[in-house]
């Protein structure tokens, strides 16, 4: 009888705990959650309610408690609720608190609030699918956006993130399909999870811009998937930790550039089963993408399974020297992808797999040293391989390259012998196409029109030669050498420029004729005394000019005047006159007087060069001009 009165009294008590821990005042429902400090957290609402005023404070059977929590799914599928005012006594938004509420405008989460939701896996969402939110205030004591905290409001169109938060988590904003930018702020350091369902931002589809801030740490997987309308992204160095996956299907997405602190570029399937056919990658299915950069000092190893895969405006790529390995299809639908620069120096067992067959050219870094089996089997439209490894790397066997092919080698120079030896796989695969690759030369002038320059390289030297074009001369090179032709010795990549100037013909001619007479040379048509100047050009079309400093005699006589005459004329040696000659001058046709006889009957002229001169002959202080022409 006693245990059956204890066992009614206990369930009495019971009874009256429940109806104190859980009570109804106005249109809200209120959970005990403390009794000393007496706090309670709002409970579940009417799915009915249209307005939400949350007092600070409620006061119920003569007990007053502070509202400090808006409690687990609290007006979850409240799809009538318009506005609700949060007070500032509230810390925490639980989850799933506002789910499903597709009429709510505009939420203001105070200052006084630290947490909204959890970060559990099977979190629900705080705002989850309120699709006509489009106003949201998030006070600056939240320290972070929880799981799915504000997926599938797709009416969403802008959001400010406090300084005070340090972490957005997995699927926060995801299908969010009105966002169009985010200000991530310098406080967050973590980015998203890791598990399949983890993308922060994925289904942005309106995202065009977003930047990702030096704090950043950590991105976590599928953070931008599918966000179809973003342009360009920087991954900064910050971010040392990556999930998979991360703009997959950003189809606007044009360039990229990638931090150094990026060890792997990993897909889904990288760290599930290596050998499954999946099209989800890093970058899988950018098929805008044009440019990718990879940051100075890069390290990262791996380039992960369909990392580009199906990125179809991808033209050329050069990896940087870190990476290791290519995982399966890395590049495959990469049909626009002709050209590779493998950089590679920190390695020594090449293995890349997943490359497009429409590669054309490759290029090995100085440090390659081994490349594996089958690693360019499939790139059937090889026509350029460079390696710049004086040594040649060992090729595992002879499926590395396709075979038979037509692609040509290039190595650096002095090394032909090794890369053509008979029992080289290397020869067996470029069968003599190989060729050596010198240092370059780059031979400039400094005028176009004044001249060219011939190069010839051999791969350690090159000779120059400078060709002046008409009316000009070669004078040296920038360095300080006149050599012509010129040898140059080369140890590295060398510049260099061929000065030529402009030649200029200047002649002054000094004649003196008897008066009545004409000068008629070289153009001037000149009787009287005085300086005249002639413009003409030369055979070769060169600018000349002519000065005529002439003279008139005169007490000259005149031939007809005098009985001195002389022959032969034209001569080759001898000049005889009719009479001895007082002094004999022969003038040339610059007016120089370049031979001079005194009292002389006859001359020879032997010694000068062919040509028209002409003879001063003076008697009496009395002097004639005649001209002689010396074959």
């Amino acid at each position: 009888m006693k245990r059956l009165v204890l066992f009614i009294c206990t369930l009495l008590c019971a009874n009256v705990l429940m109806a104190q821990t859980e009570f109804i005042v106005g249109n809200l429902r209120y959970t005990v959650n403390s009794s000393n400090p007496t706090e309670v957290a709002v409970g579940a609402a009417d799915t009915t309610i249209i307005t939400a005023n949350i007092p600070a404070t409620v006061t119920y059977q003569g007990t007053t408690y502070s509202v400090t929590s808006i409690g687990y799914g609290a007006f979850e599928d409240c799809s009538s609720l318009t506005s609700v005012t949060i007070p500032n006594s509230v810390i925490s938004i639980g989850d799933a608190a506002f789910y499903n509420c597709n009429s709510l405008t505009s939420i203001t989460i105070p200052n006084s609030v630290t947490s909204i939701g959890s970060d559990f896996w099977s979190s629900v969402g705080t705002f989850r699918n309120c699709s006509s939110l489009t106003s949201v205030t998030i006070g600056n004591s939240v320290t972070s956006i929880s799981s799915r905290a504000f997926a599938n409001c797709s009416s969403l169109t802008s959001i400010t993130i406090p300084n005070s938060v340090t972490y957005i988590s997995s699927g926060a904003f995801a299908g969010c399909s009105s966002l169009t930018s985010i200000t991530i702020p310098n406080s967050v350091t973590s980015i998203g999870g890791i598990g399949d369902d983890a993308g922060a931002f994925s289904g942005c589809s309106s995202l065009t811009s977003v930047t990702i801030p030096n704090s950043v740490t950590s991105i976590g997987t599928g953070t931008f998937y599918n966000c179809s309308s973003l342009t360009s992204i920087t991954i900064p160095n910050s971010v040392t930790s990556t999930g998979y996956d991360i703009f997959s299907n950003c189809s606007s997405l044009t360039s990229v550039i990638i931090g150094s602190g990026i060890t792997s570029l990993r897909g889904r399937y990288d760290y599930y089963n290596e050998g499954a056919d999946y099209g989800s990658g890093f970058f899988s299915g950018c098929s805008s993408l044009t440019s990718v950069i990879f940051e100075d000092n890069s390290n990262l190893t791996y380039i992960g399974m369909n990392a580009f895969r199906n990125c179809s405006s991808l033209t050329s790529m050069t990896i940087p020297n870190s990476v290791t390995s290519i995982g399966l299809r890395a590049f495959l639908g990469c049909n626009n992808l002709t050209s590779m620069t493998f950089e590679c120096t920190n390695i020594t067992n090449f293995i890349v797999r997943g490359l497009n067959s429409t590669l054309q050219n490759i290029t090995f870094g100085e440090n390659v040293t081994s490349i594996a089996s089958g690693t360019f089997n499939n790139c059937s439209f090889l026509q350029n391989v460079t390696c710049l490894a004086t040594t040649p790397p060992t090729l595992a066997d002879n499926t590395v390259f396709p075979y038979p092919n037509i692609a040509t080698l290039t190595v650096p120079c002095g090394t032909l012998e090794a890369y053509s030896s008979p029992t080289s796989f290397w020869n067996m695969f470029f069968m003599g196409r190989i060729s050596e690759d010198g240092y370059e030369v780059v031979a400039n002038v400094n005028n176009d029109a004044f001249g060219s320059v011939a190069i010839e390289n051999n791969c350690s030297t090159a000779t120059l030669t400078a060709t002046a074009n008409a009316c000009y001369q070669f004078v040296g090179w920038n360095d300080g050498n006149t050599e012509n032709p010129r040898l140059v010795t080369l140890s590295s990549d060398t510049t260099l420029t061929a000065n030529f100037e402009e030649i200029v013909f200047d002649t002054t001619i000094t004649a003196t004729i008897n008066a009545g007479e004409m000068y008629s040379e070289f153009g001037f048509n000149e009787s009287e005394a005085g300086t005249y100047v002639q413009n003409l050009q030369t055979v070769n079309g060169c600018d000349s000019t002519i000065t005529l400093v002439l003279s008139v005699n005169s007490s000259l006589l005149d031939i007809e005047q005098t009985e001195i005459t002389f022959y032969p004329n034209p001569t080759d040696s001898k000049i005889t006159f009719s009479q001895a000659i007082e002094k004999v001058e022969v003038i040339d046709l610059t007016g120089r007087c370049v031979l001079t006889f005194s009292n002389a009957r006859e001359i020879n002229i032997e010694s000068l060069p062919s040509g028209a001169y002409y003879l001063r002959l003076t008697n009496n202080d009395k002097a004639i001009m005649r001209k002689v022409i010396k074959e």
